[in-house]
This record gives structure tokens, sequence and C-alpha cells, in this order.
């Protein structure tokens, strides 16, 4: 009963991380859409984010699958907690710092001005977030090497080894 509420709370977990993540770099796009680039303090985010949604989505699918133990689980669930708490963070400062497409030639340059108080405290969550990127990633490709091959995932370009190990090549 407990493996089954770790599951889901992780679960639940990551789907909030993957949405704050997302919207965080839906802004960034809008932003770079409008100005042409993303600022300096989050253009690194702007990159490795999209890598660490893909990992949590992997990492979510083995939960799914049963295929992660529930140690792995318990370990896992603390940094997810925390990458998602830095997220929040990091689109805390994005809504003060940047612009939206509906701002004010006024609103924009004022937010302009408080962004370079931003950039320090944009810099240290960014560097937080990627310590988090790192390791969830870095789980989700162990994750990810530990699956078995079937026979399906195998592709034999010799027919004499194909014909010997009974998969069928489409």
């Amino acid at each position: 009963m407990a493996e089954a509420i770790a599951a889901v709370s992780i679960v639940a977990n990551i789907v909030q991380l993957v949405e704050f993540g997302s919207r965080v770099l839906k802004r960034l796009e809008e932003y770079q859409s409008k100005f042409g680039e993303v600022p300096d303090a989050f253009r690194h985010i702007n990159t490795q984010l999209p890598v660490l949604l893909d990992a949590l989505e992997q990492t979510k699918a083995a939960i799914n699958s049963g295929s992660m133990q529930d140690e792995t689980k318990k370990s896992i669930l603390p940094a997810i907690q925390e990458c998602k708490v830095q997220i929040q963070l990091l689109e805390d400062v994005i809504i003060k710092a940047l612009p939206v497409s509906g701002d004010s030639w006024a609103r924009t340059r004022g937010k302009a001005l408080r962004s370079l108080m931003y950039d320090a405290k944009a810099e240290k969550i960014t560097v937080v977030i990627r310590g988090y990127i790192q390791t969830l990633t870095y789980h989700a490709a162990v994750l990810s090497a530990a699956r078995p091959i079937t026979g399906s995932q195998i592709y034999y370009t010799s027919p004499i080894l194909q014909y010997y190990s009974g998969v069928e090549q489409g």
C-alpha cells in the first residue's frame, strides 16, 4: 500500500514539475519571438529544461509500467520535489523580470531595468536546477539502459541471424 502511495506521489510531483517547466519554456519562447533572443540569465535553462522534462516523462513511464523499484522511487522523490520548488522560483523571477506581449512600452522598459536586479537570483536558481537536471537525466539514462531489449527491438542485418533468432523483421 505504501508503495502505491509513493508511486502516486512521485507521478503527481512529476506532472506538476513538467507543467511548471512547460510554462517557463513557453514564457521564454514568447519572449524570444518578440525580442529576438532569450536573456543571458535564462539561456541555459532554455536549452536544458527540455532535456529535464523528457527525462521526467521517461521516469513517469517507468513508474507507470512498474519497471522502477520502490527504493528508487523513494530516492528520487526528494530531488523531484526540490527541483519543482526551484522551477517555481524561476517562474516567479521570469514573471517579474520579463515583459509579456501585452505590456505597455513603459512597463516593458521598467521590467527591462528591473530584470538586471533579478539576473543574480536567476543565475543562482539556474545553477541549482542544473544539478537536478544532471541527477534526473542521469537517472533516466540509467533506467533506459537497464531495460531489457526485446526481440522486436533487435534488427538483424543478416537473414541467417534473423532466421535462427526467430524474430520477424518488418
